[in-house]
């Protein structure tokens, strides 16, 4: 699945880990490079591979946190964020492609399969 999503990502010269953090920070701006660790279920040297990456590209940009100077705080480029929308679009594509031939019907007990299988996926964590 992951070499999928690259393939439908490469022609906007990004990878899955890269979409995800442009995500991540998106939904929760001027959040740490931590909080990406833990989100993403990476490690904390690859987190900070990751955000390199993506500040040398100019699609993100560091502050240092008033609250903590030591931790930096992750911000969208105003390119970050343009990127961002063009992967929502991509997205929305192929969402559209994988539901395609679907009923109704199917659409609604795949989406409940999904989240059954996520609260599954949740519950084991919380045990």
């Amino acid at each position: 699945m992951t070499r999928t999503r690259n393939a439908h990502l490469q022609d906007l010269g990004i990878t899955t880990q890269q979409a995800d953090a442009l995500t991540f920070f998106d939904d929760y701006p001027n959040s740490t490079i931590s909080a990406l660790k833990d989100a993403q279920h990476i490690r904390h040297a690859t987190a900070q591979m990751l955000i390199q990456r993506l500040v040398k590209r100019g699609l993100i940009q560091l502050t240092v946190d008033p609250n903590d100077h030591r931790a930096k705080l992750v911000q969208l480029t105003p390119q970050g964020s343009a990127l961002r929308q063009r992967l929502k679009h991509k997205g929305s594509h192929t969402g559209e492609r994988l539901l395609t031939g679907f009923s109704e019907t199917e659409t609604r007990q795949f989406y409940e399969a999904l989240h059954k299988a996520y609260e599954n996926l949740t519950h084991e964590e919380d045990e």
